[in-house]
């Protein structure tokens, strides 16, 4: 009887950790974007908003910025390019589970911001 619980214990803990690991996909980053009151020399600013929906953390994140810029400064630590048309969110320090991390950028036209790639840090109990 014990071996059957042990077994069945095992089991179901594996079946945890195995469901943790590679569960948040980069649809799981939403990048939402708005219009502020402000003008910033004369230009719309925007604030841009990225939300971690998975119960994972999120590290690395990066997202396409081709052709990205401000009038407005843009702080680094949240928010920066790393080269061949990529920028990195908050440092490429952790988002932890439905966290967000803003930034404000003042520009004419809105810029679309997608998601490229992240390491997950998922620790399943």
């Amino acid at each position: 009887m014990a071996s059957t619980f042990e077994s069945l214990l095992t089991i179901i803990l594996f079946t945890l950790l195995v469901k943790g690991h590679g569960q948040c996909q980069l649809k799981d980053l939403t990048v939402l974007t708005s219009k502020t009151p402000r003008q910033i020399q004369g230009v719309q600013e925007w604030q841009v908003m990225f939300v971690n929906n998975c119960k994972c953390t999120l590290k690395g994140v990066t997202v396409s910025c081709k052709g990205f810029h401000s009038v407005e400064n843009v702080d680094p630590n949240v928010f920066a390019p790393i080269g061949n048309d990529k920028c990195i969110v908050n440092g490429g320090r952790p988002i932890e589970p439905f966290a967000s991390v803003m930034f404000l950028y003042a520009d004419p036209q809105h810029f679309v911001f997608e998601p490229v790639s992240h390491d997950m840090v998922c620790v399943s109990i």
